[in-house]
């Protein structure tokens, strides 16, 4: 708020106040009657309401940072859809009062930084760094470009004046739609699914071709798979399918949603790669008790393609995928069922006998792979140990911290 007075000059007091500024200083100290008050709100960008609480719903916890006052920083909050108290609101005299243990808790527990000077900005993320958090820092003017340099992900959002703030930003936001962050967070979100789905298909898969190969050799004396299957395991699971399954929309089984998460990465390709070895195995052993070394092979050959191709759908049912994996089944299909193509790969045409313990092998084994991470996340002594590796293996929260220009206010990161 800005009073607004005025007073009357003389033609004298006039001309002395346009020669020297000091005089008109002097005429404005006294003598002066009110006109009235003149407000300045900071209005939140219409794509801003609501997205705090998008994010609070998602798990990123929100910071805001401003230059403003703490009241005025409260009201804001709450305007955008973040209630805050007074207890949750520190002011840069404050923080620069704490030491750096108190400084950690306070980014904990703290939702609003006011009267932060660009230094104070800095100091924030890296406390939130410091305590393990992933930050990601949101603002649009000269006096955030440092805090975003610093930040793990900066994020600048375009508008007059940014940039600075682009220029140190690993992303930027275009026209200021800050709504934007929603849109962004899915896109990587999925894009890390779609890597964690593939990779867990491969190495999964891999790993349980390699096992499958060290148990039949060391029962039977010999690799149940010769060079040429071997390539065919690769050619119809590692190609197509597993390509499809990096550009499609997956179904969240086995895989992250919020992130990089290495722990759960290793979990799955660990299940995959035991139901993969555990499939093939049992396929070869019935097929062994009814038929030749030959016939049991190309049963485990169908097996272990079968369990691939049944956990590439479990995470994902694309068409793309369908596509795909229907079509290396159709191919495997063909290449067994046809004399002489058959007896070049080192397999023989299978009867129904065969084709059963081929698929239903397989199935059993997709099908403990789709329901034992949930079984095992719902058994309280397991759970807990999973817990426990995660926190080790490094899943940290993620943070998001917004700043508004303390000097240009009606073009804050949140603000018009």
């Amino acid at each position: 708020m800005i009073a607004v007075g005025q007073r009357g000059l003389s033609t004298d007091d006039a001309a002395a106040a346009a020669e020297d500024p000091d005089a008109l200083a002097r005429l404005a100290e006294r003598e002066l009657e009110p006109v009235g008050l003149l407000g300045l709100a900071d209005t939140p960008r219409a794509d801003a309401v609501g997205l705090l609480p998008a994010l609070l719903d998602q798990d990123v916890g929100v910071r805001l940072i401003t230059g403003d006052h703490p009241v005025t920083a409260i009201a804001i909050a709450d305007e955008l859809g973040m209630p805050v108290t007074p207890e949750q609101v520190i002011s840069s005299t404050d923080w620069d009062d704490l030491s750096h243990r108190e400084q950690e808790r306070a980014v904990e527990d703290r939702r609003v930084f006011a009267r932060m000077s660009p230094e104070h900005k800095v100091q924030i993320v890296q406390t939130l760094e410091r305590i393990g958090r992933v930050c990601a820092m949101v603002g649009d003017g000269a006096n955030d470009a440092a805090a975003i340099r610093a930040a793990s992900v900066g994020i600048g959002v375009a508008s007059r004046g940014s940039a600075p703030a682009r220029g140190a930003a690993d992303v930027v936001l275009l026209d200021g739609k800050v709504g934007a962050l929603l849109d962004a967070l899915d896109e990587g979100r999925q894009l890390w699914r779609r890597v964690q789905a593939a990779v867990a298909v491969l190495v999964g898969g891999n790993a349980g071709e390699v096992a499958f190969a060290l148990i039949g050799s060391a029962v039977s004396g010999r690799s149940p798979f010769n060079p040429r299957q071997l390539l065919l395991v690769n050619m119809l699971t590692d190609a197509l399918p597993a390509a499809a399954l990096a550009v499609s929309p997956t179904s969240h089984n086995g895989v992250a949603t919020r992130g990089p998460d290495e722990a759960a990465l290793l979990r799955t390709v660990a299940f995959r790669g035991t139901t993969t070895a555990a499939g093939a195995t049992a396929a070869w052993a019935m097929a062994s008790l009814t038929g030749g070394p030959r016939r049991a092979s190309t049963v485990a050959l169908v097996a272990l393609i079968g369990t691939q191709l049944g956990q590439i759908l479990l995470d994902s049912r694309s068409p793309l995928v369908l596509t795909t994996s229907v079509g290396s089944l159709a191919v495997m299909t063909v290449l067994i069922s046809t004399p002489g193509v058959s007896q070049f790969l080192g397999c023989v045409p299978l009867g129904p006998l065969g084709w059963a313990q081929g698929f239903g092998s397989a199935a059993a084994a997709t099908a403990t792979a789709a329901i034992a991470p949930d079984l095992l996340s719902r058994t309280p002594g397991i759970s807990h140990t999973i817990r426990e590796l995660l926190h080790a293996a490094g899943n940290h929260d993620r943070t998001l911290s917004f700043s508004d220009s303390p000097v240009d206010v009606l073009s804050g990161g949140w603000k018009e």
